[in-house]
């Protein structure tokens, strides 16, 4: 049962293409809750075994969470006309002037955060060109993390080098440490 759930997966990252690719990751990027994990790891897994292109696959998946990102990004500031004068409102506001450009950055690389921190840069008009490369950095360091993941149950040396592994270890580390500082600093907020 597991393998046929892998194959089909694996056979779905195939068939999606590097544009299906974009547009599964810009509804990853988007406030619908869609695991980027489905498609990257059988991705990732591809590119190891020479039917996909890495650093394609790369691109694909950043610009698409940063597509769906500015989506979000772009709603908040819609929505944000019409409640301006709300407490919580107020409270994103005043937050994004403090600690706006780390959000962004350490959100997308916190499992079940990433794509919710767009709303509030929207909400308090964090400026794009800070908004932009900040959420592009952290998608790029995420999509390359899953994809990495994927790619060393791939077939050969390559698959299996220590430069893959020390990348992989690496980016799991910068993950890591965000999610743990992310966490920290939810918890101070609360207090």
């Amino acid at each position: 049962m597991i393998e046929q759930i892998i194959q089909f997966l694996i056979h779905l990252a195939d068939s999606l293409g590097y544009f299906g690719i974009y547009l599964y990751m810009l509804l990853v990027g988007t406030f619908i809750p869609v695991p980027s994990e489905i498609i990257l790891i059988p991705s990732g897994y591809l590119a190891s075994i020479g039917q996909k292109n890495f650093f394609l696959l790369l691109i694909s998946g950043a610009f698409g969470s940063l597509s769906g990102a500015l989506i979000n990004y772009y709603l908040a500031k819609w929505i944000i006309r019409r409640y301006k004068d709300k407490k919580i409102i107020q409270k994103t506001i005043l937050f994004f002037k403090h600690h706006g450009n780390i959000s962004v950055f350490l959100a997308p690389l916190t499992p079940g955060l990433g794509q919710y921190i767009s709303i509030p840069a929207g909400i308090s008009h964090m400026p794009l060109y800070r908004f932009i490369p900040l959420t592009f950095l952290a998608n790029i360091i995420w999509v390359g993390f899953m994809l990495l993941i994927g790619y060393i149950f791939g077939k050969g040396k390559e698959a299996h080098s220590a430069e893959i592994w020390f990348s992989l270890l690496l980016l799991g580390f910068v993950i890591v440490t965000a999610t743990i500082y992310v966490f920290k600093e939810l918890k101070k907020e609360k207090v």
